[in-house]
This record gives structure tokens, sequence and C-alpha cells, in this order.
């Protein structure tokens, strides 16, 4: 009779359920989700309601099926007008984008593909962001610099 010991054992277990966490790390994105919060970090590391969005409730949808594709749309409440150089995708506090999307479950990010912009000027390029799901929630947090993030809520 061959004994394994428990770390062999819990090894093994790991190896054979991570591609089933890792699909449902990427089925969890299907769907429709309403902008719930977006905030901003602070120098001391504190998350606000970001100043850019008017400290009020933003509105925006999001959306991705099971084919790769994706949309958002996002806008100030109450719309501002005017273009700023701090958030060159918002025109007149909205933005809207479309494209395709992929997941890398290992390192808990998204890149959106944009395919369209409503700012040309950022369009057809690569974003990623770093995710985290709770709940009926889920938490995009832009990257490079990690110190702005939107919370969605799913749509039932």
């Amino acid at each position: 009779m061959i004994r394994y010991s428990k770390r062999t054992v819990l090894i093994f277990l790991c190896l054979l359920f991570v591609p089933v966490f890792a699909q449902a790390s990427e089925s969890s994105f299907v769907g429709t989700w309403d902008l719930l919060l977006v905030e901003e970090k602070t120098d001391t590391g504190d998350w606000i309601s970001a100043p850019r969005f008017g400290h009020s409730k933003p509105a925006g949808i999001l959306m991705y099926d099971d084919k790769g594709n994706m949309a958002v749309q996002v806008t100030t409440n109450p719309r501002f007008t005017g273009w700023s150089a701090e958030r060159p995708e918002m025109v007149n506090g909205y933005v809207a984008y479309y494209g395709t999307y992929e997941i890398n479950a290992d390192a808990a990010t998204i890149t959106h593909h944009r395919l369209c912009h409503s700012n040309v000027d950022v369009a057809n390029l690569s974003v990623v962001r770093s995710f985290s799901f709770s709940d009926d929630a889920h938490t995009l947090t832009l990257m490079p610099g990690k110190n702005f993030r939107l919370t969605w809520r799913r749509v039932q």
C-alpha cells in the first residue's frame, strides 16, 4: 500500500482544483453590471469618493458576454461639460467604449481591448484592470497606478 504525506495530498488537491477556480473567475464576469462607486486613493492610502465624479453617485453600466465582448458607459452625476486633462477619456462628463476582453485569472487581471471609444485619442488601446469579487459585486482597479477603482453590482 502506498502512503502519501498530508502535504502531498494537499498539493495534489490544489492542483486538481486550480482550473475549476480559474474557470469560475472567467464566467463570473458574464452579465450586466451597474456602477455602484468610483473611488480614488489619496496620498495617505485612503479610498475616497472620486472628486472627478463630483462626489455624487456616478451612473454607469458594464456588460460582458460569453463570447469575449464587452461594453461600458460611465457618466458623472450631474454631468459636467468640457474636457479634463486629468481624465482625457471623459468628454463632457461621459466615457464609453466597447471591444473585447481577456482574463488572466492567475494575475487577477482583466484586459479590455478597446475597439471604439467616445474619445478617439484613447481608442484602440488595451487597458488592464485588476479585479476582485465579493458577493454580487466586483471591483476593477485601474493599472498600473492602482489609485482609481470602480465597484460594480450585478444586475438581476
